[in-house]
């Protein structure tokens, strides 16, 4: 897997974590607003599962920035 599609694949997953997080938010909102008889604690957990994912993959994306700083140094 070369450098290019890791940040690509990394990027998607930082949207995709972000996208999940708005929408459980959102209903830990409408939960709070009483639009809502589901429980706040499945969102809640989701929230924070998606924050490790989003965490995951911003990790990936910085060692890929790394890895192609070390080969620009190297072909300079």
């Amino acid at each position: 897997m070369d450098v290019g599609s890791v940040v690509n694949q990394s990027l998607i997953g930082l949207q995709s974590s972000q996208t999940e997080i708005a929408k459980s938010a959102q209903q830990v909102a409408q939960v709070a607003q009483g639009d809502q008889t589901q429980g706040v604690v499945e969102p809640l957990i989701n929230i924070q599962a998606q924050q490790q994912v989003f965490d995951s993959n911003a990790r990936v994306l910085e060692a890929a920035d790394e890895a192609i700083g070390t080969l620009l140094d190297t072909k300079a």
